[in-house]
């Protein structure tokens, strides 16, 4: 099917019945085709066992060719939406998107990994991250602040306020699971979701395919 601006448009409206679009591309390591990749390791097992791979049972091929085959997630659904808000933090004033910065000059002793300043880009939780909880905002306490009381209210029917301070939330979701029982715990699914898969990465031949479903 042939996907244009306009088709995707009548897909994104109000009544639309298109679940979503999917993109799959079939990637080669860097260094060539059947050179390894070094996909990351997690903690051990209960079992006692070493870092352990992200492997997983996945469905290669369609129709009556498809077949249960082993797989290793090379860059899972979470980095991937790191590696995008870090490119929209690149590219947010020529977008002209808006952006946060979280200033730790005061704070003092910082642990080296954590820079002074913090785009909103970064925050691990985006819109929903403790790092706006606990902020300051010209002296008054961020979730008491006009700006704060907009985004920690906004939910999935009143976007408003994400779509004016915070739109990359939008895109890869969020969850306001801290502010207690009398404050909203509005949660957003991930509008796009992408992740590197390697399929059969032992015993035959690898074969890394990027798959990314986009935005529904």
């Amino acid at each position: 099917m042939r996907l244009d601006l306009q088709e995707l448009t009548r897909a994104c409206g109000d009544h639309a019945l298109d679940g979503g679009v999917t993109m799959a591309a079939a990637l080669e390591p860097l260094g060539g085709p059947g050179t390894p990749v070094a996909p990351p390791t997690y903690a051990p097992s209960q079992r006692g066992e070493g870092p352990q791979y992200q492997r997983e049972r996945r469905w290669w091929g369609a129709g009556e060719d498809a077949e249960a085959v082993e797989a290793i997630v090379v860059d899972n659904v979470p980095s991937q939406a790191n590696r995008c808000e870090r490119a929209l933090e690149h590219r947010a004033e020529a977008l002209g998107l808006p952006e946060l910065v979280l200033d730790l000059d005061g704070v003092g002793a910082l642990p080296a990994h954590l820079p002074r300043r913090l785009s909103s880009f970064a925050f691990p939780h985006r819109v929903a991250d403790a790092y706006l909880r606990d902020a300051e905002l010209d002296g008054t306490s961020f979730p008491s602040s006009e700006v704060g009381r907009a985004l920690l209210a906004a939910t999935a029917d009143q976007a408003q306020p994400l779509l004016r301070w915070f739109p990359q939330a939008l895109v890869y979701g969020f969850w306001q699971s801290h502010l207690g029982k009398s404050r909203t715990q509005a949660k957003l699914a991930r509008a796009w979701r992408s992740e590197i898969v390697g399929y059969q990465p032992a015993g035959g031949q690898a074969r890394p395919v990027g798959h990314q479903p986009g935005k529904q």
